[in-house]
């Protein structure tokens, strides 16, 4: 965890912002006393990469990956609904 003063902060709040999305957590101070934390967002359901996302960014790393890998994969970030749910979520 990284700490700046309010002067500091304002003046790197762009390059701050961008090591807060990778996961950091910055404190900010005012007179050398902690006054706030910026921490990152936890990503939505909705933020998860669709799977023609997915294919195409392993497409380089994994050429002979067939489309069912993919689904494989894809399952695994995916909430897993409990038995008999996925119906009715799909009829809703």
């Amino acid at each position: 965890m990284t700490t700046y003063s309010v002067r500091e902060f304002r003046a790197r709040i762009s390059e701050i912002l961008r090591s807060v999305e990778e996961g950091e957590e910055v404190i900010i101070t005012r007179r050398g006393k902690p006054c706030g934390k910026v921490t990152p967002v936890p990503p939505s359901p909705e933020d998860k990469p669709s799977l023609r996302t997915l294919r195409g960014a392993y497409a380089d790393v994994l050429p002979d990956a067939t489309y069912q890998d993919f689904l494989d994969i894809k399952s695994i970030w995916e909430p897993r609904m409990p038995p008999g749910e996925e119906d009715h979520d799909r009829a809703g």
